[in-house]
């Protein structure tokens, strides 16, 4: 039958599979007719779609054919350290081998046990009753026989005895061919299964001795019986409680996080540890392997990461090997189950690299968010931007904020249309390190900070005038002709404690009073961003004990968090961050030579940085960053435009190039104090540094130390009345400490041993007149 017959007898189901069966001419002259021309017409033909021969397949599974050894592994330091992890997971074993040889576990024990359990096997249940039914007609003919000779020399009932013996003969003749038919069954049996499980044994044994020509050959035999032997009796027979001890005694070194591990036993590890021990409902795990350690993207069963967060500590008590720490968890911003964790190992940050070299002024504002100067541990650059945009560097002491400052210098110095100034009245301008060379202003004291601050608002309040004469829209546009200003704040807490000391006259009418330090810089992130007048400022926190009424700190659109404190984190990112992974506070600041995490950060800084993924700064040696620094600073650095100065006349900027802590001319020593604090001084230290004293014992002491000078009548005049000792003692303090700038002010204070307070002068004002006591 020819295929064009059969299109026209059967109807096929799918009109357009026709042509690849019988072909398209075939379809085209087909008739709808039934099986028969005098049956019903057939129904018109089922439309579909032709599913391509392949199309069922499944396509490329990039996660599914990944091959069995990641690729992380292939490379020569994956090689090395997967070479010393099954280096140090072998003489583990080994040594976990010859520890158990001394228990029940042991070769010796293991195959004394499976040769009972064998012999045990092929004795069998026949064998037990044949020894049971032998033993029963052994203790029959004893019992036959002592009723035999207590039937024999009987005197009384003779005849019952006799006939006892005679029964108890019968029974034993009975056990004893009982006997003999149950040894016959086992015997039978018995060597049935011996040739069962003795037979191979010895088969190997002859073969090993013909094959192999010798005692060699059969010592191999008799090994490899010995071998089964050991296999048949591995499981000790001891009691649940005797069995769960060694089984803890032989777990007692657990297993270990090391670098160069598999995947699969991390993984086994860790899923252990989140579903066991802390509880997580763990829907996946993907682990990763890294040159760092290990990254896991982990989807949990409906539950949030909050509670993995809450629980990384007990995480790392669960691996052992996890440095304390160390172990990091970011949520996902695709899903709120997903989460990343990522088990670094001893040295993380070897991804890092050396701070690039960058000629000077070879980058632009515009093109300073590409300026590298830190990494994550897989490598990824971190850049913040620096145009018209402030940002804060928060950390502990020893947390590395000036670290991370001195590299992002490293690329603010080498911008071609910025003024870099910088302002360190907590360490003297050492903060910057070299770099102080290529700034244009470096400000060491209170004095010289008020005039950078005050330059910098000058010029950012008057820019907005020239937007539309320059033709520059709405904001700054800065070029080298016209640069924009960062100002860079080290030791922010210092400024604000200069700032609470600062006095000022009172303000003649009309004038305003002057903004204190830290109240300039406020202004200046306020109002001159437009005008491309930004700060960077590195305070060692944003709470109030730190930072007083400054806390806009925590608003800044740029946040880089260095080892701080959980109250810094809620101040700055929410109080959901630590559950979402910002957790600085885990970090450890660097203690005497050990680093620690120093100059590790998690950076918040828009949509580019918006996950809780630590960084670190990128370092360059000292030799080095002073060759930059100098090199920079001979290439010259950018001038103020025209138009800015002129909001600013006449305003000469302290220290360019960072000046010289130790040059000629500049007041290196303290300012000599006033005669009458030096001896007010003494009075407070003769007395053993009492809390106050009121206004009557200060004026007492001076008087007994010069009683002529401080005789009430010579502030007498003829017409008032005699003039009180406080009042005296006010005026005269007001002369000596207003060409200072200083007051000091009665306030109230409680003496030793009394519960009441009283008004007087204390000893912390007295302090921080004579420069002992900074505020802090």
């Amino acid at each position: 039958m020819t295929d064009e017959t059969v299109a026209k007898v059967i109807r096929l189901p799918y009109a357009d599979a026709v042509p690849e069966i019988v072909g398209t001419a075939a379809v085209e002259d087909a008739e709808p007719v039934g099986l028969s021309k005098s049956g019903p017409a057939a129904p018109g033909p089922v439309e579909g779609r032709v599913i391509p021969a392949r199309e069922w397949e499944l396509g490329e599974d990039a996660e599914g054919d990944a091959p069995w050894i990641h690729p992380a592994l292939r490379t020569p330091e994956g090689r090395t350290a997967r070479r010393a992890y099954v280096q140090r997971q072998v003489r583990r074993r080994a040594r976990r081998w010859v520890a158990r040889q001394w228990t029940p576990r042991g070769i010796v024990p293991t195959t004394v046990r499976g040769g009972v359990r064998i012999q045990r096997w092929v004795r069998g249940v026949e064998g037990q009753n044949a020894d049971a039914a032998r033993l029963r007609a052994e203790m029959l003919a004893r019992e036959s026989g002592k009723a035999a000779r207590r039937a024999q020399f009987a005197l009384l009932q003779k005849d019952a005895k006799k006939k006892a013996a005679g029964v108890a003969q019968q029974e034993a003749s009975m056990a004893v061919v009982q006997a003999a038919a149950a040894r016959e069954r086992a015997r039978t049996k018995m060597f049935q299964r011996a040739a069962a499980a003795y037979g191979p044994m010895a088969g190997i044994t002859g073969v090993g001795y013909v094959f192999m020509e010798g005692m060699a050959g059969l010592a191999a035999g008799m090994l490899v019986n010995l071998a089964v032997l050991a296999r048949v009796g591995r499981r000790p027979d001891m009691a649940p409680e005797e069995l769960e001890a060694l089984e803890r005694a032989e777990a007692a070194g657990a297993d270990r996080f090391e670098m160069g591990m598999t995947p699969r036993a991390f993984e086994a590890m860790l899923y252990e540890a989140l579903t066991t021990e802390i509880g997580i409902a763990v829907h996946s795990l993907q682990v990763r392997p890294r040159n760092w350690g290990f990254e896991v993207v982990v989807v949990l069963k409906n539950q949030t990461p909050e509670k993995l967060s809450a629980n990384l500590d007990l995480l790392e008590a669960c691996l052992p090997g996890v440095r304390t720490g160390s172990a990091l968890l970011q949520q996902s911003a695709r899903a709120r189950n997903e989460c990343t964790l990522r088990i670094p190992g001893d040295d993380p940050w070897k991804a890092v690299p050396e701070l690039p070299y960058r000629a000077p002024k070879s980058i632009t504002t515009h093109e300073l968010h590409k300026a590298q100067f830190g990494a994550d541990m897989s490598g990824r650059p971190l850049a913040l931007p620096g145009k018209r945009t402030s940002a804060a560097y928060i950390g502990k002491s020893r947390s590395g904020k000036s670290t991370m400052l001195r590299a992002r210098l490293d690329a603010l110095t080498a911008t071609s249309d910025r003024i870099i100034v910088g302002i360190d009245l907590g360490s003297y301008g050492s903060g910057f390190g070299p770099y102080r060379k290529a700034m244009s202003a470096v400000a060491r004291t209170p004095k010289e900070a008020r005039v950078v601050l005050e330059w910098a608002l000058a010029v950012g309040m008057g820019r907005p005038k020239l937007f539309e004469r320059l033709g520059m829209g709405l904001n700054w546009e800065s070029s080298p002709e016209r640069p924009g200003i960062t100002i860079v704040v080290d030791e922010f807490p210092a400024l604000v404690m200069a700032a609470k000391s600062e006095t000022f006259p009172e303000p003649e009418e009309g004038e305003e009073k002057p903004f204190r330090l830290d109240e300039l810089v406020k202004q200046i992130n306020l109002t001159s961003l437009k005008s491309d007048v930004g700060v960077e400022i590195a305070s060692q926190g944003v709470t109030r004990d730190r930072v007083g009424p400054n806390m806009w700190l925590a608003e800044l659109p740029v946040q880089v968090m260095c080892a701080c404190d959980k109250d810094d984190i809620v101040q700055i990112a929410g109080g959901g961050a630590m559950a979402q992974g910002w957790r600085p506070d885990r970090l450890l600041p660097a203690m005497g030579d050990a680093i620690n995490d120093a100059s590790v950060a998690y950076v918040m800084a828009g949509g580019d940085y918006c996950e809780p993924i630590p960084y670190r700064a990128c370092i360059v040696s000292d030799a080095e960053a002073d060759r930059r620094a100098t090199e920079r600073a001979a290439a010259g650095m950018c001038e103020l435009d025209a138009e800015s100065k002129a909001f600013a006349p006449g305003t000469v900027l302290p220290n360019p190039g960072g000046g010289d802590p130790w040059e000629d001319g500049e007041e290196d020593q303290a300012e000599e104090l006033p005669v009458l604090l030096q001896v007010i001084r003494r009075i407070y230290r003769d007395l053993g540094e009492p809390s106050g004293l009121t206004e009557e014992e200060v004026f007492d002491r001076l008087a007994g130390f010069d009683p002529t000078s401080w005789d009430l009548e010579r502030f007498t005049t003829g017409d008032g009345p005699e003039p009180t000792k406080g009042a005296v003692l006010a005026l005269v303090l007001d002369k000596v400490l207003a060409p200072r700038k200083q007051k000091w002010t009665k306030e109230s204070y409680r003496p030793k041993g009394s519960k009441s307070t009283v008004k007087g002068y204390r000893l912390l004002d007295l302090k921080r007149l004579t420069g002992e006591d900074d505020g802090s």
